[in-house]
């Protein structure tokens, strides 16, 4: 009431509520309707709507059935008209009519852009194939699916900074500087100690990464974008003050099991599919993924609303670094030895594959599961290149094509449920 809105949707604003409270409520409903605000007041109580309503609309089964004003509305009118209500419609109307309305409500929520991807990733791979056999082989299958894990696991974290309105240019170096990191303590020639050390060392640089661009956009106030790739260009040039040229070879143990696979199917994929199931699952079912969403759609009001604004903020980052962490572990199995540039290009295709997973560049909104097949369809549109013989700047023109598609076809699809979502009915 403070906000002083302009409309006030009130849903059964007395229930649960003591007998001295709800008169209180009662006069602040009435002093708001009197001084010409609109109030939509939703109750279950007869009596109530009588005493404060000066129209009241009785439904039945989605349908108006009654409309009472003035002195008309006495708690018998308004009872007689809600048990008396003969609504009907026709059954078979009414399931086609349902059907339509969900298929509506999928195309435009966030699952549709999952199965795009998945008809997009069985045609491509039919086409090629049907161009070079060997495309669908079991060595190229697993090859695509081990050199997609990475970019699973960088694209999973952008997603989780995106779903709060950020970006995060840094997640590329930061897979580099990991890989660099493993040349010398996962190295052929470093000691047990040192390989002991490999994991908290990589993990500790992954949270002040994630740290310091929180830091640096929350408290220094600046841009996303900004904040980021400025920790772009120090994690560059870290990486290349450890490695300015390629060099330490990875102990063989460690990098055969990271390629362990199970039949033709990796099983660092196998570990990045699992970790995208656990993150869709908490996205929509903990106090965690609600907060991300709602600080994506509205910060104010979800502070107004409880959400903890600056800890969701400091969480996203952080995990999305960590992420990139393994990213760049799955990453150093592939190439070997400690490279400083190797994880360049994963900060704009990490940006691609959350695009064309569905997720809103404004916040709020997103799937983990159209990460999944983003980064599938990345991979193969990659590796397609080389088997349909095409230049290697179809691997750019390509899924550049692909988000500007993706984008249109999305924001159309989703234009008036985004409207409401910014309304904050969502």
């Amino acid at each position: 009431m403070l906000a002083e809105p302009t409309v006030l949707l009130a849903d059964e604003p007395s229930r649960g509520v003591d007998m001295g409270a709800r008169v209180e409520v009662y006069e602040l409903l009435r002093q708001s309707a009197d001084a010409g605000k609109g109030i939509v007041l939703l109750s279950s109580d007869a009596l109530e709507l009588q005493g404060l309503c000066d129209r009241v609309l009785v439904f039945s089964r989605g349908t108006i059935v009654s409309e009472l004003e003035g002195d008309a509305i006495t708690e018998t009118a308004i009872t007689t008209a809600a048990v008396t209500a003969d609504v009907r419609r026709d059954d078979e109307l009414e399931g086609r009519d349902r059907r339509r309305a969900r298929l509506r409500r999928f195309l435009a929520g966030d699952y549709a852009p999952s199965l795009v991807l998945a008809i997009l990733i069985v045609l491509l791979a039919l086409y090629v194939a049907g161009v070079n056999d060997r495309f669908l082989s079991e060595f190229n299958i697993r090859s695509m699916l081990l050199l997609a894990s990475a970019l699973i696991f960088v694209s999973l974290g952008q997603q989780v900074v995106i779903l709060v309105g950020g970006f995060d240019l840094s997640v590329g170096p930061l897979t580099g500087v990991i890989v660099v990191i493993l040349s010398y303590l996962a190295a052929t020639e470093a000691d047990t100690l040192s390989f002991l050390l490999a994991l908290p060392v990589i993990v500790a640089a992954g949270v002040v990464v994630g740290l310091a661009n929180a830091f640096l956009v929350r408290v220094v106030k600046l841009a996303p974008v900004l904040a980021t790739l400025a920790m772009f260009f120090v994690l560059q040039g870290v990486a290349l003050l450890l490695r300015p040229l390629p060099g330490g070879f990875m102990d063989r143990p460690f990098t055969d099991l990271l390629k362990m696979t199970w039949g033709p199917i990796p099983l660092a994929f196998l570990v990045a599919v699992g970790a995208t199931l656990v993150a869709e699952l908490l996205l929509r079912r903990s106090r965690a993924g609600l907060e991300l969403r709602a600080v994506g759609s509205n910060e104010e009001r979800a502070r107004r609303l409880g959400a903890r604004v600056d800890r969701t903020h400091v969480a996203a980052y952080t995990v999305c670094s960590l992420f990139a962490v393994a990213a760049g572990v799955m990453l150093a199995s592939q190439v070997g030895v400690g490279d400083a540039n190797v994880g360049a290009n994963y900060t704009l295709q990490s940006i691609t594959v959350v695009v064309l997973g569905g997720a809103s560049i404004f916040g709020g909104r997103g799937s983990f599961i159209g990460v999944l097949f983003g980064a599938l369809l990345m991979q193969e549109i990659i590796t397609s290149t080389a088997f349909l013989r095409l230049g290697t700047a179809w691997q750019f023109w390509l899924p550049g094509i692909l988000v500007l598609v993706a984008a249109a076809i999305y924001s159309r699809a989703r234009g008036t449920r985004n409207l409401t979502f910014l309304g904050g009915a969502d």
